[in-house]
């Protein structure tokens, strides 16, 4: 706790001390308070009124006014809160901007989500997360920066991402729906999220969560691409499932049976079908089932953030049909059991493993 209260003080002017405060957690933030309540100046008032003007978080706003009530019972002069009806976030605050981005996951199984979010002019609380597939959210760093300071970040991300990693800019509310839904899976940074959430709250933005992905407005001219068009975007390229016990089921899946014989191409591939008809129901392949359906959500956003509205209509059309769904997660446990062979051949796309 006194860390945190003598790296504010340690702050060279109000705004700076500020925009660290909210660079903590919840927890953090309440230790700083409780550390502050024992301070005897006027300048400590000051800065706990600035907080106080942009907290959201009910509970640590009255702890606010009991530490300015507590520092008024032992002389210092703290001038009046801001009434409590109103807003929280000021009018002029609205024209602020916010920014939010997302890659595809790559060979690893991970993605990045990015957000800088201005907490007040020309300074922002930038996060950066890393999501794994299965695990959620593995890291999440939160750091404030200028505006000068955010454009050459963003500048540095976007020119050293090349295809088939995509660094797509998306709405900062859904950003921070991705950190908060990676929170969940993984069970960390619980903290963290709950002021993020309560800032976000705040946001109009188009895109808040799920749902709002599948009626994004699309010209009804465009027809939406089918699925092996979909499927063979460069965006896909890098994904590939990965569960425990892979490397038994690749054995099986590549294996002859045992036999001697030399089965017929289509023989073998009649029975590698079968074995992914099996594997599609299998418990354990069917928890990873709800993990892809969001992982299609977020990548039908994601062309439609890149102006490629034929995919985004066929990747809801995969979401919409059991069918098509199951076939696409098909086509990725294909991939991930053949990996170190030959990849699946464009065919494996439009034949139909279940037909």
């Amino acid at each position: 706790m006194d860390e945190l209260v003598r790296a504010i003080d340690s702050a060279q002017d109000l705004e700076k001390k500020v925009e660290y405060y909210f660079t903590l957690t919840g927890d953090e933030r309440v230790s700083v308070l409780e550390g502050l309540g024992k301070e005897r100046n006027e300048e400590t008032g000051v800065l706990l009124n600035a907080i106080y003007l942009q907290e959201t978080d009910k509970e640590i706003r009255k702890l606010i006014r009991k530490t300015i009530f507590r520092l008024r019972s032992v002389g210092v002069k703290v001038e009046d809160l801001r009434p409590e009806g109103e807003p929280v976030l000021r009018k002029a605050e609205e024209s602020r901007t916010n920014m939010g981005f997302l890659t595809n996951f790559d060979h690893a199984g991970s993605r990045m989500v990015m957000a800088a979010y201005e907490v007040r002019k020309n300074t922002f609380v930038f996060l950066n997360g890393d999501l794994h597939f299965r695990e959620g959210l593995r890291e999440l760093m939160s750091s404030p920066v200028d505006r000068r300071s955010l454009n050459e970040i963003v500048a540095a991300y976007r020119s050293g991402t090349k295809e088939p990693a995509f660094l797509v800019e998306i709405s900062p509310s859904y950003a921070a729906f991705i950190v908060e839904e990676g929170a969940r899976l993984s069970g960390r940074f619980t903290d963290a999220i709950q002021s993020l959430a309560s800032f976000v709250a705040q946001l109009k933005d188009t895109v808040h969560k799920p749902d709002d992905i599948h009626s994004l407005p699309v010209a009804d001219d465009v027809a939406p691409q089918p699925l092996h068009e979909v499927l063979r975007h460069e965006i896909f390229t890098p994904f590939s499932l990965s569960w425990e016990g892979i490397e038994g089921d690749r054995a099986s899946y590549l294996s002859t049976g045992g036999s001697t014989i030399v089965l017929p191409r289509h023989m073998m591939e009649e029975k590698k079908d079968s074995y992914l008809r099996d594997l599609v129901g299998r418990q354990d392949i069917a928890s990873l089932a709800p993990l892809f359906r969001r992982l299609l959500e977020d990548y039908a956003y994601l062309f439609h953030c890149m102006g490629d509205g034929a995919r985004y209509k066929g990747t809801l059309s995969i979401l919409r049909d059991k069918t098509a769904f199951d076939h696409a997660l098909s086509f990725f446990l294909r991939k991930s059991l053949e990996t170190g062979q030959e990849g699946p051949s464009e065919s494996d796309l439009i034949i139909n493993p279940y037909g």
